[in-house]
């Protein structure tokens, strides 16, 4: 779903458009390059999701040469009650890196709302938005977008985070930043859903209801917790998706990996699993397999 930077840069701008068009309150996301997961206070959800799927898949079909819906048919929603299920749910989004092995820890992630938690107290490098007019503004968006003017950018002409989602009211949930640092590197056990019972609202929380994933994904990403299988050498999707559409498409004649025959497509799978060593699964899901 997000092949380079700017793909992620777009799909954050009209997060954020969204969020306003519906009134839904964005309390914490991260965009994996497979999935994308939000913790949201929103009435009507589904809207919100629509909205935010159609607009980006227009873009995204656009600019790869491509057509149809951009990923499942439809949006997999979990309804959270009780202040231990939401804290759980918004650890779960916020370290999402950390499960998918993208990074040796929650904060590694760079395409995640986790580096603005805190970000103060904690020492990160939150975003940092940068003067710039609405008129400036409006021309880095989608035409008509509407938008108040507490929306602010940064220098890369992306909303930052801190202007439209609701970032304060994650923190509450936390109540300091020295639990927030426990929480993001706690090891998932037991202990979560115990103290979730103390909510009194339903079944606790967990990884596999999150990820809505096969017991085996999840055993996978409960063992990325402990950081030990992450290689900082390894190519990252994103690595592999702009190594095929800038460089290894080029030879072929064609802007994007939508554009190659099955037959080229094999010819650079080779060339990936042999020259930069990138994994089967990893080739299927850049190539688009």
């Amino acid at each position: 779903m997000f092949r380079d930077a700017e793909d992620h840069n777009v799909f954050i701008n009209l997060m954020a458009l969204h969020s306003f068009s519906t009134g839904t309150e964005i309390m914490a996301d991260a965009e994996m390059s497979t999935h994308v997961h939000q913790g949201v206070f929103a009435d009507n959800p589904m809207e919100f999701a629509r909205r935010e799927r159609m607009s980006y898949t227009k873009y995204f079909n656009a600019k790869y040469g491509r057509e149809g819906r951009l990923g499942q048919k439809y949006t997999f929603v979990v309804k959270v009650l009780g202040l231990y299920h939401i804290l759980a749910m918004l650890s779960y989004v916020l370290r999402n890196g950390l499960h998918h092995g993208a990074s040796p820890t929650a904060f590694g992630y760079p395409f995640c709302s986790v580096r603005d938690m805190f970000s103060e107290d904690i020492g990160l490098c939150g975003d940092v938005a940068v003067p710039m007019s609405r008129a400036d503004i409006a021309s880095r968006l989608p035409r008509y977008s509407d938008f108040p003017d507490s929306f602010q950018m940064n220098e890369r002409g992306v909303f930052v985070r801190s202007s439209f989602m609701e970032l304060r009211r994650t923190e509450q949930f936390y109540s300091s930043p020295r639990n927030f640092l426990y929480q993001m590197n706690r090891i998932s056990d037991e202990s979560w859903s115990q103290e979730q019972l103390k909510d009194d609202t339903g079944t606790p929380i967990t990884l596999k209801d999150i990820e809505n994933a096969d017991e085996k994904t999840v055993a996978k990403m409960l063992n990325n917790e402990y950081g030990r299988n992450f290689n900082r050498t390894r190519l990252q999707d994103l690595d592999v998706c702009t190594l095929i559409d800038k460089e290894l498409c080029r030879p072929f004649g064609a802007n994007s990996v939508y554009e190659l025959t099955e037959s080229q497509k094999m010819r650079i799978a080779r060339q990936l699993k042999y020259d930069f060593h990138v994994s089967d699964a990893q080739i299927s899901r850049c190539l688009v397999l």
